[in-house]
């Protein structure tokens, strides 16, 4: 037998498998239904115990084989096809028992009727090899024979009766042998022009793929110099995330040493005066913008390890409205240097997934820009809420408003782009770099959030983003 041959067999009995598994839970469960009701019917209509026991044995492979299907499904196939097959052999051991049951009665011809039906619906679903068949077929009727002879010793007219299963048990043997082989040959044929098919896709790829090297010969001059061009392209974006980072870290850090120096000159100027509760208030400002100077250099150095992706981007539950208080706390004595009140109406229970040094950066970018172009005695208020997306998926929106001078229409285009970067003045003649939006951009978009703003000149400006809940 050739590789082949085995690989049909082996591909066949699969496909068996797979057809005798198909529809077992529905046969298998009319049968114990029908098992039920003839077994209810023998013992409280026919009183005929015996033929109750009878049906017992095809009932206790059918039990189990519908359950262990309905649980594994499509695990255990052998074990499953093993047992259907034993449920087919013990519903003919059934019929010939219910024959012996009513030998001697006039129930007889119908039970034998009921065996040759049986022997026909079992040739339909018998599929296995013939010496399995065999077994089926003929070892029943073999025990059934031999009982006949040495132990029921039927009349010659019940024997007549009897003698109809014989040549219908020959028939049902060599109808399910033709129907097993026709299937195994339509198999055999399917599989073998599938195997041609798979040649002729397979041919036909490696034609496209010979084609494509053609192609790709043909135009090399033009695929060299879209090569050079995206390698230009690429540098060009590196010197300009390198540029920005050195933008952002002026940008940043440039607020907080102004502070600082303000207060290190009271601190000097406290020292003449010798005024002790001056330079105890100085001196824990100056620690406190240093402590918050050196978080915000922290997480820029972060940010531009992130460029290089050297470290993973690491979400944490944060509590948004401590966590706004915190950064609010850090920018409160910008604010009340402009007499500018900063409402946190964030709801205590609010909490969201985000990377903590990234969330610090884009909060502390919307409230240092809302002071920036705050006038003096006006309002901040940042606020929180809820977005369903989904039954299982939520959003947060988060704003940042402000009662300021709100921005231009011509400017707001500009406000998100890189390469169009523009600084604007504050109130009290503030400078920036105009980075702060374009770096809180990148950070909500790296959370899968996305950033927009709703304003109008000489009203105010509301920065609105989303971040996963």
């Amino acid at each position: 037998m050739t590789d082949l041959d085995e690989l049909l067999k082996k591909k066949f009995r699969l496909h068996i498998y797979d057809s005798v598994l198909k529809n077992v839970l529905l046969i298998t469960g009319l049968g114990i239904l029908a098992l039920i009701y003839y077994m209810y019917s023998d013992l409280f209509i026919r009183h005929n115990v015996q033929a109750f026991y009878t049906r017992l044995l095809p009932l206790s492979i059918a039990v189990p084989l519908f359950v262990f299907q309905l649980v594994t499904r499509r695990k255990y196939k052998f074990v499953k096809v093993l047992m259907y097959h034993l449920l087919l052999t013990s519903a003919v051991i059934m019929m010939y028992g219910i024959c012996l049951v009513h030998l001697h009665e006039n129930a007889l011809a119908p039970s034998v009727t009921g065996t040759v039906l049986v022997i026909f619906i079992i040739s339909l679903e018998i599929k296995t090899n013939t010496r399995n068949t065999a077994f089926i077929y003929f070892l029943p009727l073999l025990a059934f024979t031999l009982s006949l002879i040495f132990f029921y010793k039927p009349s010659g007219e019940e024997f007549t009766v009897m003698a109809d299963i014989y040549p219908i048990i020959a028939a049902g043997f060599a109808i399910n042998r033709v129907q097993y082989n026709l299937r195994y040959k339509l198999f055999t044929s399917g599989y073998l022009l599938d195997l041609e098919k798979q040649k002729t896709e397979k041919l036909y790829k490696e034609t496209l793929l010979i084609n494509a090297d053609l192609h790709k010969k043909a135009n090399e001059v033009i695929a060299h110099k879209e090569e050079i061009e995206e390698k230009n392209e690429k540098l060009q974006e590196s010197n300009a995330t390198k540029d920005k980072f050195f933008a952002i870290i002026a940008h940043d850090l440039l607020s907080p040493f102004n502070i600082m120096l303000g207060f290190s000159e009271l601190l000097v100027e406290s020292f003449n005066e010798n005024n002790t509760d001056e330079q105890k208030k100085c001196a824990k400002e100056i620690h406190q913008k240093i402590n918050g100077t050196y978080k915000l250099l922290e997480s820029l150095l972060i940010w531009a390890r992130a460029q290089k992706h050297t470290i993973a981007f690491k979400l944490v539950k944060v509590n948004l409205f401590l966590f706004t208080e915190e950064i609010i706390e850090h920018l409160r004595q910008s604010a009340e240097i402009k007499s500018i009140q900063i409402l946190n109406h964030t709801d205590n229970d609010v909490t969201l997934n985000a990377d903590k040094n990234m969330l610090a950066t884009i909060l502390r970018n919307l409230i240092s820009n809302a002071i920036k172009f705050t006038p003096k005695d006006g309002r901040i208020t940042v606020d929180a809420r809820l977005i369903p997306v989904n039954s299982n998926r939520n959003l947060v929106e988060i704003s940042v408003k402000d009662t300021g001078l709100g921005i231009a229409p011509g400017i707001q285009s500009k406000l998100f782009d890189i390469s169009k970067s523009i600084s604007t003045n504050g109130t009290e003649n503030e400078k920036g770099t105009g980075l702060g939006l374009i770096l809180c951009k990148e950070f909500i978009e790296k959370h899968g959030g996305e950033i927009r703003v709703e304003t109008e000149p000489g009203k105010g400006s509301n920065f609105i983003f989303t971040l996963p809940e």
